[in-house]
């Protein structure tokens, strides 16, 4: 067990200001393959990070062994001296907070067997044409986490939360397809299982057969997962670091126009619908709700406290750790976009002439500077309101300036599965190449 006491004591007799993030980290796994139990593997971690301050230079160390934590804080020590001069760290100072949540208790381990094995069973009987299931996998993170520091700070916080996920092959006889799909909740009891079975024999048996359409301009469905990927790759662009860095398109661009009026981007980390509610970041600085963009307005960056330090402004609460092998980064805890009035079944029937994007490729290739990008992308043509035929090998290249402005409707129907949300989005005259 980590004796805070004596790392603060020794962190003082050292004339330093110091940070302790210390750390307990439990992952739950279950795969099932074939009908029967692949693995099941238990994992637990803890560890602790040090961050020193002395005269406006910054150092970090962290070890796995409790024990001999004093041997990681004098390999900080012996590190600090040699740091550059930056005026912008700091700490958080005289607060005291615990975000501590308790969660229902999973049900027995043979249900939760069973509960996988019938999923695999249910995707045979869906369709026919469903040939193989790589796995079905089940995990579980919990995590507690202590922030303590020498200027009379302590935080301690905790969460859970689980998900489920599978990769299916379909085959008519004449062309593979493959679907993935997962779901995620806090417990057991929020996952949705029966969703996720419908939904990944629909990915994997819908683009079978699919063929490439004439080039033209038309008009283009992101559903939710896509649109919330798309909404992943946007976030960056937000960061404060990469703004500081001339790394962001939307840098300079405050309170200017960025997007159609249609679009609101928003990041609450302390909305209850959120998989990890927080109510305050990993430096101690409260959470809080802020539009990014409001009404196609650019309203705001992230900050954690260095960023914020540079520009003489306050955190925007989004200092976030990955671990404690690392030191506070900027990232968002539950970003989404604001939802829209009409059904994703309704934006569907308005539809005349357009392409239900079911898969993005190359996102993680789009430039976040420029803006330029070229995705390709398979999916569904909707003809009249109605799904036609599926379409594949085509690509849509451009500047995600255009793409955001040419959002002209964004759906009713917003669920959260991860730290980045979207209902299906609608957007206007989209030049795709086929052939």
């Amino acid at each position: 067990m980590l004796d805070i006491e004596f790392v603060l004591k020794f962190l003082k007799k050292n004339k330093v200001e110091g940070e302790i993030f210390y750390q307990e980290k439990e992952k739950h796994s279950l795969t099932i393959y074939g009908g029967d139990v692949e693995k099941y593997q238990v994992s637990k971690e803890q560890g602790i990070g040090i961050r020193i301050l002395k005269k406006n230079k910054q150092s970090f160390s962290y070890t796995t062994d409790i024990k001999n934590v004093e041997e990681a804080i004098n390999k900080a020590l012996a590190y600090v001296d040699y740091m550059p001069i930056d005026e912008n760290w700091s700490l958080v100072e005289d607060l005291e907070a615990k975000d501590i949540k308790g969660y229902i208790e999973d049900p027995p381990m043979e249900e939760r067997i069973n509960t996988l094995k019938e999923i695999e069973k249910k995707i045979y009987s869906k369709d026919k044409r469903i040939k193989s299931i790589r796995n079905i996998v089940w995990e579980k993170i919990c995590e507690n986490n202590k922030i303590i520091n020498t200027l009379n700070t302590f935080l301690e916080y905790n969460y859970q939360y689980q998900y489920v996920y599978t990769e299916i092959s379909a085959s008519d006889g004449n062309n593979e397809r493959s679907g993935f799909e997962f779901d995620t909740g806090r417990t057991w009891y929020d996952l949705n299982f029966d969703n996720l079975v419908d939904k990944v024999v629909w990915k994997a048996t819908s683009l079978l057969g699919a063929e490439q359409t004439l080039s033209r301009r038309t008009t283009i469905l992101l559903p939710s997962d896509v649109a919330s990927d798309f909404l992943e790759l946007l976030s960056y662009m937000f960061i404060a670091d990469n703004v500081q860095k001339n790394k962001s398109l939307l840098k300079g661009l405050i309170n200017q126009r960025v997007a159609s009026p249609v679009l609101s981007i928003i990041e609450d980390p302390t909305d209850e619908r959120s998989l990890v509610p927080r109510a305050f970041d990993d430096e101690g600085v409260k959470t809080y709700k802020k539009y990014l963009i409001e009404d196609g307005i650019l309203k705001e960056y992230l900050h954690n406290l260095y960023t914020a330090n540079k520009e003489r402004r306050n955190s925007t609460g989004n200092g976030v750790r990955l671990n404690f092998k690392s030191l506070p980064k900027i990232a968002s805890f539950n970003m989404y976009i604001k939802p829209g009035i009409r059904t994703e079944r309704e934006i569907i029937s308005s539809v005349k002439n357009g392409i239900y994007i079911i898969s993005l490729m190359g996102l993680h290739l789009a430039d976040t500077v420029s803006g330029d990008f070229s995705l390709g992308i398979e999916g569904l043509q909707i003809r009249d309101g109605e799904f036609y035929k599926p379409l594949a090998e085509m690509t849509v290249a451009g500047n995600l300036k255009d793409l955001l402005n040419s959002i002209s409707e964004v759906g009713s129907e917003l669920y959260f599965k991860g730290n980045v949300a979207s209902p299906i989005i609608k957007l206007e005259d989209v030049m795709v190449s086929g052939k």
